[in-house]
Formats: C-alpha cells, structure tokens, sequence
C-alpha cells in the first residue's frame, strides 16, 4: 500500500492507494471531517477519436450534498489514463465554513499528491 500525506496549516489530506492485481483501490480523504462523499470507477479504453490514445469511462456517485465528484472523477481519469487499469477512487474532504481560497488549496494540494502518486507507483 502507498500512503501519501499532504499537510498545511489549515488541513490535512491523506492519499493511500493499495493495488489489487493490475487495478487500483483509492481513497483521499482529510480536512475536519474525512468521510465518503464520492467514488468514481475509471475504465481505461482505446480514444473514440483516436485509438491511438488511450482514454477513460468514468462513473461516480455522489452523496447528497457533498461536493467531491468532480475531484475523484478526475484523479480516477488521471490514473487509468497513466496506468491503463481500472481504478476506483473514494474521495471524502470537509472543511467548515471553508473560503473559496482554502477550496482552492485542497485541489492544489490533491494535485501534489496525484502527481507524488503518480511518481511512486510508476
């Protein structure tokens, strides 16, 4: 299992990514309150406009109310895309009363982690 931690002043994300055969099982979660606000499934299949590029069908579930889709359906996206695997990824932040900066820095700080991510799974 790859555990990736992301830190700052304000909150604290956790990555950990655990391989299932060829697949990928991951959950990011953090802030004040980390619980499961969305899960994104990504399959990897050749471009519909050039099959020379591999793409990616995502699907995801969002919990009412909560707003972490578009961040697991990108980072499950991302990952197939690199790896060529299916990929699932469970995505849970909450900040209270978070400024539109402090949102602003959760996705900065995810995309740190991705990149990290990418990094040491290669």
């Amino acid at each position: 299992m790859i555990r990736i931690e992301k830190t700052t002043p304000r909150f604290a994300l956790t990555m950990a990514i655990e391989r299932m055969g060829k697949d990928l099982n991951v959950s990011l979660y953090g802030g004040d309150g980390p619980h499961i606000g969305a899960v994104a499934l990504a399959v990897p299949h050749a471009g519909l406009r050039d099959s020379e590029k591999l793409d990616a069908s995502v699907s995801v579930l969002t919990v009412t109310g909560h707003k972490e889709d578009e961040l697991a359906r990108k980072i499950a996206h991302v990952l197939a895309t690199v790896f060529n695997c299916s990929v699932s990824v469970s995505c849970g932040i909450h900040l209270e009363n978070a400024a539109k900066q402090e949102i602003v820095d959760v996705l900065d700080a995810a995309d740190q982690i991705l990149a990290q991510a990418i990094e040491e799974l290669s």
